[in-house]
């Protein structure tokens, strides 16, 4: 429980530092509040919905990953339709800023995995 809710955490912050990064680019002036606990929960069910779809055990990587990837991107369209978030962003940069923030997410998972891996072989090391 305690990892699941610091992936989430973890994935709304580098949501809201891609956001940030896109709002200067179009030049704004500000980020709203309401829009970081927005984030927060559409990560929610973007997080929830990977891992049920992780557990299924698709044996294609790829289409897993396309599954995921997916599912996100349609859960973005939904609530940026429902937090009016095409007022400020067009479809394909928040489809853009979807699959950025999910690679960036994958990537610091495989850093985790290795981590692990690397202790794991140091303590079988150890015993022997």
């Amino acid at each position: 429980m305690k990892k699941t809710i610091i992936n989430i955490f973890a994935m709304t912050g580098i949501t809201l530092v891609a956001l940030s990064t896109i709002a200067l680019l179009y030049k704004a002036t500000f980020l709203c509040l309401e829009t970081v606990f927005q984030a927060l929960g559409v990560n929610i069910l973007i997080y929830a919905g990977i891992k049920l779809i992780s557990r299924i055990e698709i044996s294609l990587t790829l289409v897993e990953t396309g599954i995921k990837f997916v599912y996100a991107v349609i859960l973005v369209l939904i609530f940026g339709n429902l937090f009016s978030w095409y007022n400020s962003l067009s479809i394909p940069v928040l489809i853009a800023f979807t699959f950025f923030v999910l690679i960036v997410c994958e990537l610091l998972d495989m850093l985790s995995i290795k981590t692990k891996v690397k202790e794991i072989n140091d303590l079988i090391r150890n015993d022997f």
